[in-house]
This record gives C-alpha cells, structure tokens and sequence, in this order.
C-alpha cells in the first residue's frame, strides 16, 4: 500500500469508531430525568416562571409522573440516534412536560402549564 492509502484507511477506521460511539452514547436513566425535570420546574426559565407554581416531587403520586424516550428531531439527529426525554409532572391543576436532552441531561423545552 502506498502511505496515501493508508492514512486514507487509518482515516476511515477513525471515522467510523467516533460514528459508533455517538450512535451508542449513553442515555440517562428515567429516575435521573425525573429528577432533572424536577429542577427545571423549580427553576423555570424566566418567561414560565411566573405560569409554574413550586414543585416538591414528594407530594406528587406516582401515578401522575409518566417519562417518555423519544427520537430526537431532524436528519443529524436520527443517524446518530440522539433521544430525549420528556417528563409530564401531573400537580396543581397543571401538567408541565418538561423535554431533556437525554445523552447530556440538558434542558430543551417546557411546555403544556
């Protein structure tokens, strides 16, 4: 092989490993959504803040927490097999569904109160 081909070759392996480790990127797990969505109640973004009353996850029965994995939007997305979480916290006579990234714990969007 000339030293072209084979930087070509070391260059495709190398793409082909990273493309494997973000299609199998770990995702939290769903108490560690609930818990993240519990802290993006209680500090709300400034323009919800004032819609979503105080959240204590203690008060609230297991029945009305309900966390659901969903594919991510848009092309990027889904060949890599990015996922969110969305969690609807059912309390106050409200239902908040709180969406996080579910590979980085990040918060997305709150929507519903």
């Amino acid at each position: 092989m000339l030293p072209i081909e084979k930087k070509l070759l070391g260059l495709v392996v190398i793409m082909v490993l990273i493309f494997l480790y973000l299609y199998q990127s770990p995702t939290l797990m769903t108490i560690e959504a609930i818990y993240s969505a519990e802290r993006y109640l209680q500090n709300p973004p400034k323009e919800l803040s004032k819609s979503i009353p105080y959240l204590d996850l203690k008060e609230v029965p297991e029945e009305n927490v309900s966390a659901v994995l969903n594919q991510k939007s848009g092309f990027w997305n889904q060949l890599t097999n990015r996922m969110v979480w969305e969690v609807t916290i059912k309390y106050s006579g409200i239902q908040p569904t709180v969406v996080i990234d579910a590979n980085t714990g990040k918060y997305i969007d709150i929507y519903g109160p």
